[in-house]
Protein backbone atom coordinates (compact mmCIF):
# COMPACT_ATOMS: atom_id res chain seq x y z
CA UNK A 1 0.00 0.00 0.00
CA UNK A 2 1.44 3.42 -0.92
CA UNK A 3 2.16 6.01 1.74
CA UNK A 4 -0.91 8.14 2.27
CA UNK A 5 -0.32 11.83 1.76
CA UNK A 6 -1.79 14.67 -0.28
CA UNK A 7 -5.60 14.60 0.00
CA UNK A 8 -7.26 14.74 -3.39
CA UNK A 9 -10.84 14.85 -4.66
CA UNK A 10 -12.84 15.66 -7.76
CA UNK A 11 -16.55 16.35 -8.13
CA UNK A 12 -18.37 16.09 -11.46
CA UNK A 13 -21.82 17.61 -11.82
CA UNK A 14 -24.20 16.86 -14.69
CA UNK A 15 -27.59 18.67 -14.52
CA UNK A 16 -30.64 16.64 -15.49
CA UNK A 17 -31.20 16.69 -19.24
CA UNK A 18 -27.65 17.89 -19.95
CA UNK A 19 -24.51 16.13 -21.11
CA UNK A 20 -22.13 18.92 -20.09
CA UNK A 21 -20.04 18.33 -16.98
CA UNK A 22 -19.15 20.90 -14.37
CA UNK A 23 -15.98 19.90 -12.52
CA UNK A 24 -15.31 21.14 -8.99
CA UNK A 25 -11.75 20.84 -7.69
CA UNK A 26 -9.68 22.99 -5.37
CA UNK A 27 -12.61 24.36 -3.37
CA UNK A 28 -13.08 23.21 0.19
CA UNK A 29 -15.56 20.34 0.50
CA UNK A 30 -16.74 18.23 3.42
CA UNK A 31 -18.57 14.95 2.98
CA UNK A 32 -20.16 11.96 4.68
CA UNK A 33 -20.99 8.98 2.46
CA UNK A 34 -22.48 5.72 3.69
CA UNK A 35 -22.44 2.62 1.49
CA UNK A 36 -23.68 -0.82 2.52
CA UNK A 37 -24.76 -4.26 1.30
CA UNK A 38 -28.37 -3.44 2.19
CA UNK A 39 -30.92 -2.84 -0.54
CA UNK A 40 -31.80 0.76 0.36
CA UNK A 41 -29.92 3.50 -1.53
CA UNK A 42 -26.46 4.61 -0.45
CA UNK A 43 -26.49 8.20 0.81
CA UNK A 44 -24.19 11.18 0.47
CA UNK A 45 -24.04 14.54 2.27
CA UNK A 46 -21.65 16.97 0.61
CA UNK A 47 -20.92 20.60 1.51
CA UNK A 48 -19.18 22.85 -1.03
CA UNK A 49 -17.63 26.13 0.08
CA UNK A 50 -17.81 29.22 -2.14
CA UNK A 51 -19.05 27.66 -5.40
CA UNK A 52 -19.49 29.98 -8.36
CA UNK A 53 -22.89 30.97 -9.75
CA UNK A 54 -22.84 28.36 -12.54
CA UNK A 55 -22.19 25.57 -10.04
CA UNK A 56 -24.85 26.89 -7.66
CA UNK A 57 -27.47 26.97 -10.41
CA UNK A 58 -26.69 23.40 -11.51
CA UNK A 59 -26.75 21.98 -7.98
CA UNK A 60 -30.19 23.38 -7.22
CA UNK A 61 -31.84 21.35 -9.97
CA UNK A 62 -33.41 18.17 -8.62
CA UNK A 63 -31.98 14.92 -9.96
CA UNK A 64 -28.74 16.55 -10.99
CA UNK A 65 -26.19 13.73 -11.10
CA UNK A 66 -22.97 13.94 -9.11
CA UNK A 67 -19.86 11.76 -9.22
CA UNK A 68 -17.41 12.11 -6.35
CA UNK A 69 -13.89 10.70 -6.26
CA UNK A 70 -11.53 11.08 -3.33
CA UNK A 71 -8.45 9.66 -1.67
CA UNK A 72 -4.76 10.41 -1.56
CA UNK A 73 -2.21 11.05 -4.27
CA UNK A 74 -1.72 7.69 -5.97
CA UNK A 75 -4.80 6.18 -4.31
CA UNK A 76 -7.97 7.91 -5.50
CA UNK A 77 -11.23 6.20 -6.39
CA UNK A 78 -14.97 6.54 -6.83
CA UNK A 79 -16.78 7.03 -3.52
CA UNK A 80 -20.24 8.02 -4.74
CA UNK A 81 -22.39 8.30 -7.84
CA UNK A 82 -26.02 9.33 -7.67
CA UNK A 83 -28.66 12.06 -7.92
CA UNK A 84 -29.30 15.08 -5.73
CA UNK A 85 -32.37 14.85 -3.50
CA UNK A 86 -32.12 18.29 -1.89
CA UNK A 87 -29.76 21.27 -1.83
CA UNK A 88 -29.58 24.09 0.71
CA UNK A 89 -27.60 27.31 0.57
CA UNK A 90 -25.98 28.62 3.73
CA UNK A 91 -23.42 31.12 4.95
CA UNK A 92 -20.72 31.16 7.59
CA UNK A 93 -18.92 34.25 8.81
CA UNK A 94 -16.57 34.06 5.83
CA UNK A 95 -17.98 31.56 3.32
CA UNK A 96 -21.02 30.84 1.21
CA UNK A 97 -21.91 27.15 1.20
CA UNK A 98 -24.28 24.74 -0.48
CA UNK A 99 -25.18 21.46 1.20
CA UNK A 100 -26.20 18.55 -1.02
CA UNK A 101 -28.10 15.42 -0.06
CA UNK A 102 -27.88 12.73 -2.72
CA UNK A 103 -28.87 9.07 -3.10
CA UNK A 104 -27.63 6.29 -5.36
CA UNK A 105 -30.37 4.95 -7.65
CA UNK A 106 -33.20 6.16 -5.42
CA UNK A 107 -35.69 7.03 -8.18
CA UNK A 108 -35.47 3.54 -9.65
CA UNK A 109 -35.49 1.94 -6.20
CA UNK A 110 -38.68 3.82 -5.31
CA UNK A 111 -40.57 3.64 -8.60
CA UNK A 112 -39.63 0.46 -10.49
CA UNK A 113 -42.41 -2.09 -10.95
CA UNK A 114 -42.40 -5.68 -12.16
CA UNK A 115 -45.22 -7.76 -13.62
CA UNK A 116 -44.69 -11.10 -15.29
CA UNK A 117 -46.40 -14.51 -15.32
CA UNK A 118 -44.25 -17.63 -15.40
CA UNK A 119 -46.03 -20.61 -16.95
CA UNK A 120 -43.45 -23.20 -15.97
CA UNK A 121 -40.63 -23.73 -13.52
CA UNK A 122 -37.96 -21.18 -14.32
CA UNK A 123 -34.33 -20.93 -13.26
CA UNK A 124 -34.02 -18.57 -10.29
CA UNK A 125 -31.18 -16.68 -11.95
CA UNK A 126 -33.44 -15.91 -14.92
CA UNK A 127 -36.24 -14.58 -12.70
CA UNK A 128 -33.88 -12.31 -10.80
CA UNK A 129 -32.32 -11.12 -14.05
CA UNK A 130 -35.81 -10.24 -15.30
CA UNK A 131 -36.50 -8.23 -12.14
CA UNK A 132 -33.16 -6.42 -12.40
CA UNK A 133 -34.05 -5.34 -15.93
CA UNK A 134 -37.14 -3.59 -14.57
CA UNK A 135 -34.86 -1.01 -12.90
CA UNK A 136 -34.61 0.97 -16.13
CA UNK A 137 -32.15 3.59 -14.91
CA UNK A 138 -29.75 1.07 -13.39
CA UNK A 139 -27.43 -1.49 -14.93
CA UNK A 140 -26.39 -4.97 -13.87
CA UNK A 141 -23.15 -5.06 -11.94
CA UNK A 142 -21.45 -8.04 -10.32
CA UNK A 143 -24.01 -10.82 -9.75
CA UNK A 144 -22.76 -13.77 -7.70
CA UNK A 145 -24.12 -16.42 -5.37
CA UNK A 146 -27.52 -17.01 -6.97
CA UNK A 147 -28.87 -20.59 -6.83
CA UNK A 148 -28.74 -22.45 -10.13
CA UNK A 149 -32.05 -24.26 -9.75
CA UNK A 150 -35.70 -24.07 -10.68
CA UNK A 151 -37.94 -21.86 -8.61
CA UNK A 152 -41.45 -22.73 -7.48
CA UNK A 153 -43.26 -20.00 -9.39
CA UNK A 154 -45.02 -22.17 -11.99
CA UNK A 155 -48.30 -20.52 -12.93
CA UNK A 156 -47.57 -17.58 -10.66
CA UNK A 157 -47.63 -13.91 -11.52
CA UNK A 158 -44.90 -11.85 -9.90
CA UNK A 159 -46.30 -8.38 -9.58
CA UNK A 160 -45.43 -5.37 -7.47
CA UNK A 161 -42.55 -3.17 -6.45
CA UNK A 162 -39.32 -4.45 -7.98
CA UNK A 163 -37.39 -3.77 -4.77
CA UNK A 164 -39.92 -5.73 -2.70
CA UNK A 165 -39.66 -8.69 -5.05
CA UNK A 166 -35.87 -8.55 -4.86
CA UNK A 167 -36.05 -8.40 -1.06
CA UNK A 168 -38.26 -11.49 -1.07
CA UNK A 169 -35.80 -13.50 -3.15
CA UNK A 170 -32.84 -12.21 -1.13
CA UNK A 171 -34.41 -13.48 2.09
CA UNK A 172 -35.41 -16.82 0.59
CA UNK A 173 -32.09 -17.55 -1.10
CA UNK A 174 -29.73 -15.89 1.40
CA UNK A 175 -28.08 -13.17 -0.65
CA UNK A 176 -27.47 -9.43 -0.40
CA UNK A 177 -28.51 -7.09 -3.17
CA UNK A 178 -27.63 -3.44 -3.31
CA UNK A 179 -27.17 -0.48 -5.63
CA UNK A 180 -23.54 0.54 -5.98
CA UNK A 181 -22.82 3.53 -8.22
CA UNK A 182 -26.04 2.98 -10.20
CA UNK A 183 -25.35 -0.73 -10.67
CA UNK A 184 -27.15 -3.61 -8.98
CA UNK A 185 -24.77 -5.93 -7.13
CA UNK A 186 -25.58 -9.34 -5.63
CA UNK A 187 -23.47 -11.50 -3.32
CA UNK A 188 -24.03 -14.31 -0.83
CA UNK A 189 -24.79 -13.04 2.67
CA UNK A 190 -21.66 -14.45 4.27
CA UNK A 191 -19.33 -14.38 1.26
CA UNK A 192 -17.52 -11.52 -0.50
CA UNK A 193 -17.51 -10.90 -4.21
CA UNK A 194 -14.97 -13.16 -5.88
CA UNK A 195 -11.50 -12.11 -6.96
CA UNK A 196 -11.29 -9.40 -4.30
CA UNK A 197 -8.06 -8.99 -2.40
CA UNK A 198 -8.31 -8.23 1.30
CA UNK A 199 -7.24 -4.68 2.21
CA UNK A 200 -4.78 -4.85 5.08
CA UNK A 201 -5.62 -2.57 8.01
CA UNK A 202 -2.93 -2.21 10.67
CA UNK A 203 -1.54 0.67 12.74
CA UNK A 204 1.13 1.14 10.06
CA UNK A 205 -1.30 1.18 7.09
CA UNK A 206 -3.69 3.73 8.55
CA UNK A 207 -5.69 2.16 11.40
CA UNK A 208 -7.13 4.78 13.75
CA UNK A 209 -7.50 3.65 17.36
CA UNK A 210 -8.34 0.03 18.10
CA UNK A 211 -10.78 -2.28 16.28
CA UNK A 212 -13.96 -3.31 18.02
CA UNK A 213 -15.15 -6.92 18.22
CA UNK A 214 -18.91 -7.21 17.59
CA UNK A 215 -21.43 -10.04 17.53
CA UNK A 216 -21.05 -10.60 13.80
CA UNK A 217 -17.46 -9.55 13.25
CA UNK A 218 -15.47 -6.39 13.88
CA UNK A 219 -15.58 -2.65 13.27
CA UNK A 220 -12.54 -0.52 12.54
CA UNK A 221 -11.64 3.01 11.46
CA UNK A 222 -8.79 3.78 9.10
CA UNK A 223 -7.47 6.55 6.91
CA UNK A 224 -9.65 6.93 3.83
CA UNK A 225 -9.11 4.19 1.25
CA UNK A 226 -11.51 4.16 -1.74
CA UNK A 227 -10.97 0.40 -2.15
CA UNK A 228 -12.85 -0.25 1.11
CA UNK A 229 -16.24 -0.96 -0.47
CA UNK A 230 -19.26 -3.12 0.41
CA UNK A 231 -18.96 -6.84 -0.40
CA UNK A 232 -15.16 -6.61 -0.44
CA UNK A 233 -12.67 -7.97 2.09
CA UNK A 234 -10.46 -6.36 4.70
CA UNK A 235 -7.95 -7.91 7.05
CA UNK A 236 -7.22 -6.63 10.55
CA UNK A 237 -3.83 -7.19 12.09
CA UNK A 238 -3.81 -5.76 15.59
CA UNK A 239 -2.67 -6.93 18.99
CA UNK A 240 -6.02 -6.38 20.65
CA UNK A 241 -9.61 -5.36 20.18
CA UNK A 242 -12.45 -4.05 22.32
CA UNK A 243 -15.45 -6.33 22.85
CA UNK A 244 -18.64 -4.41 22.17
CA UNK A 245 -22.23 -5.62 22.44
CA UNK A 246 -24.09 -2.35 22.75
CA UNK A 247 -27.16 -2.88 24.95
CA UNK A 248 -27.23 -6.65 24.51
CA UNK A 249 -26.56 -8.89 27.48
CA UNK A 250 -25.99 -12.58 28.15
CA UNK A 251 -24.36 -13.06 24.76
CA UNK A 252 -21.22 -15.10 24.50
CA UNK A 253 -18.40 -13.80 22.36
CA UNK A 254 -15.56 -16.29 22.19
CA UNK A 255 -13.10 -14.00 20.42
CA UNK A 256 -10.92 -11.62 22.40
CA UNK A 257 -9.09 -10.19 19.40
CA UNK A 258 -10.30 -8.57 16.19
CA UNK A 259 -7.57 -10.06 14.05
CA UNK A 260 -8.97 -11.79 10.98
CA UNK A 261 -10.51 -11.34 7.55
CA UNK A 262 -13.97 -9.79 7.17
CA UNK A 263 -16.54 -8.94 4.55
CA UNK A 264 -17.45 -5.25 4.47
CA UNK A 265 -21.09 -4.81 5.46
CA UNK A 266 -21.02 -1.03 5.62
CA UNK A 267 -18.49 1.74 5.18
CA UNK A 268 -18.82 5.42 5.98
CA UNK A 269 -16.40 7.84 4.34
CA UNK A 270 -16.04 11.14 6.13
CA UNK A 271 -13.74 13.97 5.19
CA UNK A 272 -12.80 17.62 4.96
CA UNK A 273 -10.51 18.51 2.06
CA UNK A 274 -8.84 21.29 4.05
CA UNK A 275 -8.43 19.83 7.52
CA UNK A 276 -9.77 17.32 10.04
CA UNK A 277 -11.24 13.93 9.16
CA UNK A 278 -10.29 11.94 6.07
CA UNK A 279 -11.48 8.56 7.26
CA UNK A 280 -13.28 5.32 6.50
CA UNK A 281 -15.25 3.59 9.26
CA UNK A 282 -15.96 -0.03 8.38
CA UNK A 283 -18.40 -2.59 9.77
CA UNK A 284 -17.17 -6.10 9.04
CA UNK A 285 -18.78 -9.54 9.07
CA UNK A 286 -16.82 -12.67 9.87
CA UNK A 287 -16.94 -15.00 6.91
CA UNK A 288 -18.22 -17.91 9.01
CA UNK A 289 -21.16 -16.02 10.57
CA UNK A 290 -24.53 -17.19 9.34
CA UNK A 291 -27.62 -14.93 9.31
CA UNK A 292 -29.94 -15.36 12.29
Amino acid sequence: MPKLFGRTYSLEIVPRGSTEKIVVAGLRVTFEITKSVLSHPNLCKLVIYNPNETTLAALQKKFTRITFNAGYEGLTGLLFKGEIRNAYQGKTSTDRTITLYAADGERDWQNSRFNKTYSENVNTKQIITDVIESFKGLTQGLIEGLPDKKDKVMGETLSGSSKDIMDRFAKEYDFNWSIQNEQITISKTDEPLSNTQAILITPTTGMIGSPTVTEIGADVTSLLNPKLLPDRLFKIESVNGDVQLGNLYFREIKRTTAEGIYKIQEVTFKGDSWDGDWLATIKGRSLNVRPS
